[in-house]
């Protein structure tokens, strides 16, 4: 009797491992790469602790029909050929289910072919690059609004009020040269061009030639289609020479006053999600801030609000995915989403759009670093 009890807690025992290894693999792996240790580290950080966040209050509500889901976060330095490596890495070795919020549309450019290799989707990057949109490219998925519909919202308020003189300052890269080739197209729908232009390489702040030339043309505004950093340095610089115009930056420069501090005031900025610091009615903001709120870091940003929306679309679109989560079939359901409500902010895709938002709004910094309306 002994023996046949030992046997009993025996296999109780095995039966206990294997419910237990069960339960720890009962998880939904999604892969990131970004730059967590470059030129744009503070805005990758601030995106991530959103998806972060969504992910964690996801999970502690059980996650999906029981499943955590887990974000590997790889660091790629802002280096297109790392972003690369880590993306190998992400589908072979960690058998992501998709990958989200990469940052940089040469890291973007870089990962194409590899992503449609593997039949996964990206979902959700800080790109507005239109190679990545136009025409179609597959297994993408967008959450931002083009850099094109935010050049054009910027050139059409500028335009508005009577400023029609506006140099741009573009990062030497395929980000920068699309976002030129934007604005000279909002230029010459208006019958102009732009007053002078000037390139700064990328990943750098060597500013000093972009700040002579612009400073040369005295225009009446600058558009700076780049990152925080080099921006902070062209503005602060340009400043140095005398010249003042209004200065208009992407979203991609968001944090600039963390970069600039209280010189920042004025610098009118595009956004392409929802206001973050009050709700405004939008559903998909209150539940933002109920949920930043509990984190650690509970301040509100920009960053982390788009973070958090492309988490939040993960999430549905797992939900909506029949029986356990695969690639292929999750591409297919974001391809059958049609003005898909995340709470005030609707996207769309289908087999021959990847655009998803089209939603651009304009902000202006306070010397504080707020966002006024």
């Amino acid at each position: 009797m002994r023996v046949e009890f030992s046997k009993v807690g025996a296999w109780l025992a095995a039966l206990g491992f294997c419910l237990a290894s069960a339960s720890a693999s009962a998880e939904i792996v999604l892969g990131h790469s970004g730059d967590l240790s470059g030129s744009t580290a503070a805005l990758t950080t601030d995106y991530v602790r959103g998806m972060n966040a969504y992910f964690d209050d996801l999970n502690k509500k059980g996650g999906i029909r029981g499943e955590k889901i887990k974000l590997i976060s790889l660091d790629d330095g802002f280096n297109p050929d790392k972003t690369a490596e880590n993306t190998q890495l992400l589908i072979e070795k960690h058998n992501a289910v998709a990958l989200v919020g990469f940052r940089g549309t040469a890291n973007m450019l870089k990962i194409v072919p590899i992503v449609q290799a593997a039949g996964i989707a990206q979902i959700g990057n800080t790109s507005g690059a239109k190679s990545l949109r136009d025409p179609y490219v597959q297994g993408l998925f967008h959450v931002r609004a083009s850099t094109t519909d935010e050049i054009e919202a910027a050139v059409n308020h500028a335009w508005t009020i009577g400023i029609k003189k506006i140099a741009v300052v573009y990062q030497d890269d395929a980000f920068g040269k699309e976002g030129l080739e934007a604005m000279n197209t909002a230029m010459q729908k208006r019958g102009a061009a732009p007053a002078a232009v000037a390139p700064v390489p990328r990943g750098t702040v060597d500013v000093a030639k972009a700040i002579d030339v612009v400073a040369a043309a005295q225009p009446q505004a600058v558009l700076l289609i780049g990152q925080a950093k080099p921006n902070s340095a062209f503005i602060k610089g340009l400043r140095q020479k005398g010249v003042s115009p209004q200065f208009f930056v992407l979203s991609v420069s968001s944090g600039l006053h963390a970069e600039l501090k209280e010189p920042s005031a004025g610098v009118i900025v595009t956004q392409v999600v929802p206001y973050p610091f009050t709700e405004l009615g939008n559903t998909v903001v209150r539940e933002y801030q109920t949920i930043i709120s509990q984190t650690a870091d509970k301040k509100y940003s920009y960053n982390s609000m788009e973070g958090f929306l492309n988490a939040k679309l993960v999430a549905r679109a797992l939900q909506k995915t029949p029986g356990a989560p695969t690639r292929a079939k999750l591409i297919n359901t974001l391809e059958s989403f049609t003005s898909e409500d995340l709470g005030g902010f609707a996207l769309t895709y289908s087999k021959q759009s990847n655009l998803g938002s089209r939603f651009v709004n304009l902000t202006m910094i306070r010397a504080d670093g707020s966002f006024a309306r």
